[in-house]
């Protein structure tokens, strides 16, 4: 079950087990699920230090991959790939900046673009022992209704005010961010497809999930897939 908190979509802990930082998580890394430490959503919000050195696989790469098996899958940022409970601080203008270039990613990015319907984004409470955790505050910078660096590694506005009350000794909340993805439905798909679509991603790219790592498709096997699984449909 979910419940608002300023607005936000947050996960009862009632239902899905506490999450503790620095514990390990309930479930396990399989075709439907997967753990991202980090919460970079795009290819551009990437450094060229990150880029080059390989540092990080973006999180489309496994939405993507998410997308073209049509299961109900999760991706969980703020988990290490052990299980590790980690989170990341967050108040609520990171939470909507998140949220923003999500939607925009990948109904703007992603080829073709993704309905609504089919992704949805929840917030995970993390219990934190750091006595310097901060739950009701103000924000420390004039609220602004756009975030202005959805896409670039640099650092905006909501970022620098998390930044300034860790300057403070005060650290925002803890959560892990669930992304899941929802099936294909032909009655919701603004698309018409008479199959579920299969997605590139922001770099062009087309994955795919199997087992529980995504691997990157061809064209030729994009084509020979779809035959089966019209074959299947239609039989």
């Amino acid at each position: 079950t979910t419940r608002e908190v300023d607005g936000e979509a947050v996960v009862s802990t009632q239902s899905t087990g506490i999450l503790r930082e620095d514990e390990v998580f309930r479930q396990e890394e399989t075709k439907q699920v997967e753990f991202k430490a980090h919460d970079r959503l795009s290819y551009t919000q990437l450094t060229t230090r990150e880029v080059d050195g390989r540092m990080f696989q973006p999180a489309s790469r496994s939405i993507c991959a998410f997308l073209n098996i049509n299961q109900m899958c999760d991706l969980f940022l703020g988990v290490k790939d052990d299980g590790t409970v980690k989170g990341h601080h967050m108040f609520y203008a990171q939470k909507d900046h998140f949220k923003q270039a999500l939607k925009l990613l990948l109904t703007t990015k992603f080829d073709p673009p993704v309905d609504d319907y089919r992704f949805d984004v929840f917030f995970r409470e993390v219990e934190s022992q750091d006595p310097s955790t901060v739950y009701d505050c103000q924000p420390s910078l004039t609220v602004q209704e756009e975030h202005s660096l959805l896409e670039q590694p640099n650092v905006c506005w909501c970022d620098a005010e998390i930044s300034s009350y860790k300057n403070r000794n005060k650290k925002p909340p803890l959560y892990v961010i669930q992304v899941r993805i929802n099936k294909w439905d032909p009655l919701k798909d603004s698309n018409k497809f008479e199959l579920w679509p299969y997605y590139t991603n922001e770099e062009g790219k087309c994955y795919k999930r199997y087992n529980a790592s995504n691997h990157e498709v061809t064209h030729h096997q994009v084509v020979e897939e779809t035959k089966v699984d019209f074959a299947k449909r239609y039989s």
